[in-house]
């Protein structure tokens, strides 16, 4: 017996389809374009990493870059403040495509140029200081375990090429906020296209670790070129008419980095611990292991995260405006959008595993279906404190500093002890049991701190 579709039902999937358009915005458009490539240029270098390296070199590859992570503790949550703040500031304003400037108010347009040259000042004299420690840490980690492994000059190749990414991350979350996602994704689908390129042919050539190190810097060159191609005229502008212009932003920044810097700190714990303390506990060859392993999972992250990444520099302006309404109606959907993202990626991933991960050798580069099934878990409930977290920082506070500081010192005591004493297997257990147990704190908060704000 057939059962005719209801008009209801065909008006319901009608809206659903129509807010599903409407929601692919030119920033949506752009940022997934650049997600796509990662779809696709991703999996191609996790082929080509064992197919090119050894075990040992693969694992100095991960390490290399959960150790520049370290990153984390320069940007203490700077450019997330940068982003807020520039949104803050140019909800006043209004963006001209064809001359490529600003228009408004004279002392509106003073005073986003003032905060793009404190952006700038910041980030070279935190990068000054910073980036020489993580080189330094990086020679105490693998002095004395690199073998044959030729890894000191691409160590310090790949940090050169992170601090001058860091600068220009900072100037490009600034026109995120800004509302020029689509112009910055374009930007990044440029270097990134190059960077892999790069990092492919290097590895095909033999290069090793140094694939990994011309590749940064390649992707940091053009970033720096595109960034004053598309914005130079721009940048001109705020910086000529905010000569002279003096506001302190310093203490608005001081006033609320603190509590961003514990819950950027923190995130290293959450996030990049596992690599650096398998390769200390179990060597090269099984950190690599579990970097190829994260990197997977990350992708998958980062794709699906796309919806709320376009969503926040709105999120912002509609807290700046107080259009609560439409604040709301734009986080629940986005944060859906993620979910649904999320949940399609890890089911194919966990299906490829299931049914091949012992039929090819390639899988056994990676962990196992057990370990990632416990990551991808954990990855799913992260989107929704990230998701929380964003919103609730849309209101430039922070008050997740306390639930950071318990989740990192949770999980890296629970990973240091697993990692010394259980099977590599069992590596993500700290991270999926503290989301667990997080995500209703935060849920918590969230709903606390809306209803005091929200009046």
């Amino acid at each position: 017996m057939s059962v005719a579709s209801s008009p209801s039902r065909s008006l319901n999937i009608s809206k659903i389809s129509k807010s599903i358009k409407a929601s692919v915005t030119k920033d949506v458009m752009f940022t997934l374009v650049n997600s796509l490539w990662r779809i696709i240029s991703g999996p191609v270098t996790l082929v080509f990493i064992p197919l090119f390296l050894t075990s040992q070199v693969q694992g100095f590859w991960y390490t290399f870059i959960s150790l520049a992570a370290l990153t984390v503790f320069a940007d203490l949550g700077f450019t997330t403040i940068v982003t807020q703040f520039a949104a803050h500031e140019y909800a006043r304003l209004t963006f001209n495509a064809e001359t490529g400037l600003f228009e408004g108010e004279t002392n509106d347009i003073k005073r986003i140029g003032s905060l793009l040259r404190f952006v700038f000042k910041w980030s070279v004299s935190v990068g000054a200081v910073g980036f020489p420690v993580i080189l330094s840490v990086g020679f105490l980690m693998f002095r004395g375990k690199g073998g044959n492994v030729n890894w000191p000059l691409p160590w310090c190749v790949y940090v050169l090429s992170s601090g001058l990414s860091f600068t220009t991350q900072s100037v490009l979350s600034f026109f995120e906020g800004c509302s020029q996602i689509a112009a910055i994704e374009k930007n990044k689908f440029v270097s990134a296209i190059a960077s892999t390129i790069a990092t492919l042919t290097f590895l095909y050539f033999g290069f090793n670790l140094y694939s990994l190190a011309f590749a940064a810097f390649i992707a940091a060159a053009i970033n720096i070129g595109m960034l004053y191609f598309r914005f130079g005229k721009l940048i001109a502008q705020m910086v000529t008419e905010s000569k002279g212009y003096i506001v302190n932003w310093k203490t608005d920044f001081l006033n609320l980095i603190w509590r961003y810097a514990i819950s950027w700190s923190s995130g290293y714990f959450i996030f990049q611990i596992y690599t650096p303390l398998m390769f200390q506990f179990h060597g090269p060859a099984e950190a690599g292991k579990v970097g190829i392993s994260m990197a997977l999972a990350s992708a998958a992250f980062s794709i699906s995260y796309v919806w709320m990444y376009v969503a926040n520099p709105k999120l912002n302006m509609y807290a700046s405006t107080r259009n609560w309404k439409a604040m709301d109606k734009l986080f629940i959907k986005n944060l859906s959008l993620s979910l649904i993202t999320f949940s399609l990626g890890a089911i194919l991933v966990l299906s490829i595993l299931y049914f091949y991960g012992d039929a090819f050798k390639f899988f056994h580069r990676f962990l196992g279906f057990v370990p990632m099934l416990i990551l991808l878990l954990a990855w799913f409930f992260q989107i929704i404190i990230n998701g929380l977290a964003v919103y609730l920082r849309a209101h430039k506070k922070e008050p997740l500093v306390v639930v950071s500081v318990a989740l990192a010192i949770y999980i890296g005591i629970t990973t240091l002890l697993i990692t010394k004493y259980l099977p590599p297997k069992y590596l993500f257990l700290g991270f999926l049991t503290a989301v667990l147990w997080g995500l209703p704190v935060v849920a918590w908060i969230f709903v606390k701190k809306r209803k005091e704000w929200h009046v």
